[in-house]
């Protein structure tokens, strides 16, 4: 039976160890899924990476301060213990380095950078202190002494290259002492470094078109435009990568001589280190802690061989080796990149499945116990959560289609070809005849969702033809449901989270006294569309002359207004489908560009959306202006469509 005193003998005995080990497990999830998450969207993989990111320093700092604690006690074998574990403190500097994969895990992360200049001083000299005393009280023979003299010099390197990324990444000024990164691309390059001299500055993504210019040349735009839907989004991606790779990796100073030198110091010191340490050991400590030392060992040289080859194999090595070294260009494509460099899929957010707590569809052969206990589990315990983590449980991914990225490419080809705004038509006219009445995007979203599922509904039994752009519609129209529920700050419009909020109360309010919760969704749509005919259901709406009275617009209801729109697309049975995919494509690039770099940034972390794409290619064109400007309100005395 364990006692407390006996439960303190056995801490104090393990502390440093279990705690040395658990830095570097801290470390290897760090590397592993620091790199995943750029083209992984799945919750699990970035909670487990962000408390990782939150406890790896922590740990790391514990450990140093155990080890410094330990120094100098006196004991029958403790000068043995305290040499080896000397041994360990730089280790320690090593993990508070981070990893190549990731410097940061959001981007406001970097702006601590001072923070950790001010720890690398702190823990540097920590364990600067400890090597000193290890020296001080060890025997005679000083070998081990020696070797942490390399490991002590990787370590600061390592804490050093960390501050000077995460301060590059902050850097937003002008002409600042930190010199922008600069792609210079290659037209040769299989069709898709196509911008000769086209200059992005990707460590100023944050303020990126806001606060400067982006060089754009006729004969470049001219040149994307003659490609294909899958070039210009690969461009893209791989433009995105870079960003990526600037804001929340190492990957910055490898652009440099000088930090390709400091990590062959970090590298060879490593490896220097691991051989004389197997050669030079004389067996005289404790078996476990030698098997921990190996361990420490094995795990900061497998951490820095994967490093090179994935420094190896990046783009930035892909390019170069495909400008310097003239026998690899026939071998080479543009399709043989190492690294994904996206998820290439988007969110999905169906507004009626999360007002009716319908859990969506459950998989064929799942037994009834289970599918009825699920659908208690959508109604009676998420609604008692944050309406933020309730909505996690609505929210699917879909990949994204050829199909999409055809249209968006299309549409953006189309646009750059007109001198007219990026919005062709006004879409206010099918939401109310009051023509004093200004709807915000957030606002027309919703709206417009809610008008495209009760369209699909009425149309379910149309046989599909071969141009069918039904689901493609339906996948935007998620899609943006998706960005306003769960990244409302993407729209730059203060009140998108509050709209969203107040239009889902009113939605479940009537949903609740119409339906069931957690009916199938055929049902509650044709409970819907029946309440929705009926002209009692909303006798504020004034049925007689078919206008939405402006207050009852404005009161978030939106459930009236959308069956008013799919009413008015119905009138227009032939070219329903055409103004609904034209609204869905251009609204996602209006969208698009109403979102600031920095928030585009932030996505990046997340597996990337399609969203950034979308906005970095209307970048490219040059369009952005075409597509912020807001949808045309009808002024008074104008003719509204029926």
């Amino acid at each position: 039976m364990f006692t407390t005193e006996s439960v303190q003998k056995l801490w104090n005995k393990w502390e440093i160890r279990v705690l040395v080990l658990i830095s570097l497990a801290l470390q290897l999830s760090l590397f592993h899924f620091g790199r995943q998450r750029r083209y992984n969207v799945k919750a699990w993989i970035h909670i487990f990476l962000w408390l990782c990111y939150l406890v790896a320093d922590s740990v790391a700092t514990v450990a140093l301060g155990v080890i410094s604690s330990k120094q100098g006690n006196s004991g029958n074998d403790s000068e043995v213990h305290n040499e080896l574990m000397a041994f360990w403190a730089p280790f320690m500097l090593l993990h508070l380095g981070g990893q190549d994969t990731i410097t940061a895990y959001s981007i406001q992360d970097n702006e601590l950078w001072l923070r950790h200049l001010l720890g690398l001083i702190v823990q540097s000299s920590v364990a600067l202190y400890i090597f000193i005393i290890s020296l001080k009280v060890s025997s005679k023979d000083h070998w081990l002494s020696l070797l942490t003299i390399p490991m002590l010099v990787a370590g600061f390197i390592k804490y050093a290259e960390r501050i000077f990324v995460m301060r590059l990444a902050n850097d937003t000024k002008e002409g600042g002492s930190f010199h922008s990164a600069k792609m210079y691309a290659n037209p040769t390059f299989d069709g898709f470094d196509v911008y000769n001299r086209f200059v992005i500055n990707f460590r100023k993504f944050r303020p990126l078109f806001r606060n400067q210019k982006m060089v754009h040349y006729k004969g470049e735009v001219r040149t994307i435009k003659a490609f294909d839907f899958q070039k210009a989004f690969k461009l893209i991606e791989i433009f995105l990568g870079l960003a990526y790779d600037d804001f929340y990796t190492k990957a910055p100073l490898f652009s440099k001589a000088w930090g390709c030198i400091f990590r062959g110091i970090t590298f060879s010191s490593t490896v220097l280190v691991f051989v004389f340490f197997v050669i030079n050991e004389r067996h005289k400590h404790l078996q476990t802690d030698l098997i921990i030392t190996y361990i420490l060992l094995g795990g900061a040289l497998v951490i820095e061989i994967y490093a090179v080859i994935l420094l190896i194999a990046s783009d930035m090595a892909h390019r170069w080796l495909y400008r310097n070294v003239k026998f690899l260009r026939p071998k080479m494509s543009s399709d043989q990149f190492f690294a994904q460099k996206w998820s290439n899929t988007m969110g999905q957010f169906n507004m009626l499945s999360f007002g009716s707590k319908n859990p969506g569809i459950v998989l064929q052969g799942t037994p009834k116990i289970f599918a009825d206990l699920r659908v208690w589990f959508f109604i009676h315990i998420l609604p008692k959560l944050k309406t933020e983590l309730e909505m996690l449980f609505y929210k699917t991914n879909k990949e994204i289609s050829d199909e999409l990225k055809r249209l968006v490419w299309d549409t953006i080809l189309e646009k750059a070809d007109l001198g007219g705004p990026g919005f062709s038509e006004d879409y206010n006219q099918y939401l109310t005849l009051d023509k004093s009445v200004n709807v915000d995007i957030d606002e027309s979203i919703i709206i417009w969702h809610l008008a495209t599922e009760i369209c699909f509904y009425t149309d379910n039994d149309i046989n599909a033809g071969s141009d069918d752009k039904r689901p493609v519609i339906k996948e935007i129209s998620h899609y943006m449901m998706y960005i306003l529920a769960l990244c409302p700050f993407m729209f730059s419009v203060g009140s998108a989270k509050v709209t969203f909020q107040k239009s889902c109360s009113y939605i479940q309010a009537d949903l609740l006294s119409w339906v069931v919760l957690g009916s199938p969704m055929p049902n509650v749509m044709e409970t819907l569309k029946m309440r929705l005919s009926d002209r009692t259901t909303y006798p504020e709406i004034e049925p007689d002359n078919g206008e939405l009275v402006k207050e009852r617009l404005w009161g978030f209801n939106f459930l009236p207004c959308a069956y008013a729109v799919a009413q008015k697309l119905g009138e227009k049975e032939e070219q329903k489908w055409e103004i609904l995919i034209k609204f869905w494509v251009e609204n996602l690039a209006h969208v698009a560009t109403l979102c600031q770099g920095n928030n585009h940034a932030q996505q990046l972390r997340n597996g990337g959306e399609f969203l950034s794409h979308v906005w970095l290619l209307i970048e490219h064109m040059d369009l952005k202006e075409k597509f912020r400007v807001p949808l045309p309100v009808p002024q008074q005395g104008e003719q509204t469509l029926p």
